[in-house]
Protein backbone atom coordinates (compact mmCIF):
# COMPACT_ATOMS: atom_id res chain seq x y z
CA UNK A 1 0.00 0.00 0.00
CA UNK A 2 0.98 3.22 -1.12
CA UNK A 3 1.55 5.91 1.92
CA UNK A 4 0.20 9.27 0.61
CA UNK A 5 1.01 12.85 2.37
CA UNK A 6 -1.37 15.62 3.00
CA UNK A 7 1.65 17.55 2.83
CA UNK A 8 3.11 18.61 -1.07
CA UNK A 9 4.76 15.75 -2.71
CA UNK A 10 7.13 17.91 -4.69
CA UNK A 11 8.84 18.53 -1.52
CA UNK A 12 11.15 16.32 -0.44
CA UNK A 13 13.56 15.65 2.32
CA UNK A 14 14.87 19.15 4.08
CA UNK A 15 13.43 21.12 2.18
CA UNK A 16 9.44 19.62 3.02
CA UNK A 17 10.35 19.51 7.07
CA UNK A 18 11.64 23.36 6.77
CA UNK A 19 8.36 23.84 4.90
CA UNK A 20 6.83 22.42 8.17
CA UNK A 21 9.13 24.55 10.52
CA UNK A 22 7.52 27.68 7.87
CA UNK A 23 4.40 26.66 9.11
CA UNK A 24 4.47 25.53 12.38
CA UNK A 25 6.04 29.36 12.73
CA UNK A 26 3.40 30.87 11.31
CA UNK A 27 1.51 29.75 13.66
CA UNK A 28 3.91 30.79 16.38
CA UNK A 29 3.68 34.52 14.31
CA UNK A 30 -0.01 34.68 15.15
CA UNK A 31 0.71 33.49 18.79
CA UNK A 32 3.59 35.78 19.31
CA UNK A 33 2.05 39.29 17.39
CA UNK A 34 -1.51 38.37 19.25
CA UNK A 35 -0.19 38.35 22.63
CA UNK A 36 2.29 41.63 21.94
CA UNK A 37 -0.95 43.47 20.78
CA UNK A 38 -3.47 42.17 23.67
CA UNK A 39 -0.86 43.08 26.33
CA UNK A 40 0.47 46.25 24.98
CA UNK A 41 -2.69 47.92 23.68
CA UNK A 42 -5.39 46.62 26.41
CA UNK A 43 -2.93 45.09 29.03
CA UNK A 44 -1.41 48.02 29.60
CA UNK A 45 2.12 46.24 30.04
CA UNK A 46 4.85 47.81 28.29
CA UNK A 47 5.83 46.51 24.58
CA UNK A 48 9.31 45.39 26.14
CA UNK A 49 7.95 43.08 28.52
CA UNK A 50 4.51 41.56 26.34
CA UNK A 51 7.17 41.07 23.46
CA UNK A 52 9.41 38.85 25.76
CA UNK A 53 5.59 37.23 27.38
CA UNK A 54 4.85 37.08 23.93
CA UNK A 55 7.92 35.20 22.93
CA UNK A 56 8.36 32.87 25.21
CA UNK A 57 4.46 31.60 24.67
CA UNK A 58 5.36 31.39 20.47
CA UNK A 59 8.03 29.06 21.61
CA UNK A 60 6.11 26.88 23.68
CA UNK A 61 3.45 26.26 21.21
CA UNK A 62 6.48 26.00 18.61
CA UNK A 63 7.66 23.61 20.19
CA UNK A 64 4.72 21.36 20.83
CA UNK A 65 3.81 21.45 17.45
CA UNK A 66 7.01 20.85 16.19
CA UNK A 67 7.54 17.67 17.92
CA UNK A 68 4.43 16.15 17.11
CA UNK A 69 4.80 16.99 13.28
CA UNK A 70 7.85 18.60 11.62
CA UNK A 71 10.44 16.03 13.96
CA UNK A 72 7.62 13.57 14.79
CA UNK A 73 10.42 10.60 12.58
CA UNK A 74 12.75 11.43 15.53
CA UNK A 75 10.81 9.68 18.06
CA UNK A 76 11.95 9.84 21.64
CA UNK A 77 10.42 7.49 24.12
CA UNK A 78 11.10 8.48 27.30
CA UNK A 79 9.68 11.50 29.35
CA UNK A 80 13.07 13.18 30.33
CA UNK A 81 13.96 12.84 26.43
CA UNK A 82 11.15 15.09 25.63
CA UNK A 83 12.38 17.14 28.69
CA UNK A 84 15.56 17.50 27.12
CA UNK A 85 13.98 18.37 23.40
CA UNK A 86 11.71 21.30 24.82
CA UNK A 87 14.88 22.95 27.11
CA UNK A 88 16.88 23.00 24.44
CA UNK A 89 14.27 24.10 22.15
CA UNK A 90 13.36 26.71 24.99
CA UNK A 91 17.12 27.72 24.86
CA UNK A 92 17.67 27.90 21.09
CA UNK A 93 14.39 29.34 20.21
CA UNK A 94 14.73 31.75 23.07
CA UNK A 95 18.52 32.89 22.74
CA UNK A 96 17.87 33.58 19.00
CA UNK A 97 14.87 35.41 19.68
CA UNK A 98 16.17 38.03 22.53
CA UNK A 99 18.98 38.77 20.23
CA UNK A 100 17.60 39.25 17.25
CA UNK A 101 13.96 39.13 17.82
CA UNK A 102 13.69 41.16 20.63
CA UNK A 103 16.76 43.42 19.49
CA UNK A 104 15.80 44.12 16.01
CA UNK A 105 12.47 45.66 17.68
CA UNK A 106 13.96 47.38 20.12
CA UNK A 107 16.35 48.67 17.98
CA UNK A 108 13.91 49.47 15.14
CA UNK A 109 11.10 50.86 17.83
CA UNK A 110 13.38 53.13 19.96
CA UNK A 111 15.90 54.13 17.31
CA UNK A 112 13.87 54.23 14.01
CA UNK A 113 10.17 55.02 15.13
CA UNK A 114 8.83 51.98 14.30
CA UNK A 115 5.28 50.46 15.38
CA UNK A 116 6.65 47.98 17.84
CA UNK A 117 4.22 45.72 16.01
CA UNK A 118 5.74 46.01 12.68
CA UNK A 119 9.14 45.91 14.18
CA UNK A 120 8.34 42.49 15.97
CA UNK A 121 7.78 40.87 12.70
CA UNK A 122 11.12 41.99 11.03
CA UNK A 123 12.70 40.55 13.58
CA UNK A 124 10.86 37.13 13.23
CA UNK A 125 11.68 37.15 9.84
CA UNK A 126 15.40 37.54 10.31
CA UNK A 127 15.78 35.00 13.41
CA UNK A 128 13.98 32.15 11.04
CA UNK A 129 16.82 30.29 9.77
CA UNK A 130 18.95 30.88 12.72
CA UNK A 131 16.10 28.59 14.50
CA UNK A 132 15.70 26.13 11.90
CA UNK A 133 19.39 25.47 11.95
CA UNK A 134 19.75 24.95 16.08
CA UNK A 135 16.43 23.30 16.01
CA UNK A 136 17.55 20.58 13.44
CA UNK A 137 21.01 20.04 14.17
CA UNK A 138 20.70 20.46 18.44
CA UNK A 139 17.18 20.38 19.70
CA UNK A 140 15.54 17.50 17.53
CA UNK A 141 18.89 15.81 16.89
CA UNK A 142 18.65 12.04 17.02
CA UNK A 143 18.86 11.06 20.82
CA UNK A 144 21.68 8.43 21.54
CA UNK A 145 21.64 6.83 24.62
CA UNK A 146 24.17 5.34 26.81
CA UNK A 147 24.07 2.04 26.21
CA UNK A 148 23.62 2.79 22.29
CA UNK A 149 27.13 4.74 22.51
CA UNK A 150 28.43 1.94 24.22
CA UNK A 151 27.57 -0.98 21.50
CA UNK A 152 29.52 1.23 18.98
Amino acid sequence: MVKTSSFPVYLTGGLKRFAKFGLVGASGVLVNSGLLYVLSEFGGVDYRLASLIAIESAICSNFVLNHLWTWRDRKVHRKRDVFRRFWRFNLSSGMVALVINWGLLVLLTELAGMSPHVANLFGIALGTVANYSASHLWAFGEVVHEKEKQSN
